[in-house]
């Protein structure tokens, strides 16, 4: 996961995002009971310390996949004008299928012509 979502995530679940190696980011929660539980951009793991997280060795783990920013699909207009799923985060949606649809959705009350692009082709 990139570092704003890390971010975002720690606020959420009252936890820490930061950087381990090679640029991975991860939010971990420390709980009352000295367990630990990471979130990654593929798994939530449950660690019963920081001497198992330490040892890479997890109670229990949750795969996910959280997708890169980039790998989104956002709505465009006319004026170059973007709309995200979550405008706070600006994360688009995970499917082209369903931005596609909230831009018809768009266009048939009026509001204007919309494409649909990945986040990676807007311009920087």
């Amino acid at each position: 996961m990139d570092e704003r979502t890390a971010e975002q995530l720690a606020v959420i679940v009252g936890g820490e995002a930061w950087q381990s190696g090679g640029g991975i980011w991860l939010v971990t929660v420390n709980r009352d009971d000295g367990s630990l539980v990471v979130f990654s951009e593929d798994a939530i793991c449950e660690y019963e310390s920081d001497a198992a997280f330490d040892a890479a060795r997890s109670a229990n783990t949750i795969l996910l996949n959280i997708p890169e920013t980039e790998d989104l699909y956002v709505i465009v207009d006319l004026k170059g004008d973007v709309f995200y799923q979550d405008n706070v985060m600006e994360r688009g949606w995970r499917h082209e299928e369903d931005a596609l649809h909230e831009a018809r959705a768009l266009e048939s009350r009026g509001e204007g012509k919309f494409s649909v692009v990945r986040q990676s082709e807007l311009p920087a």
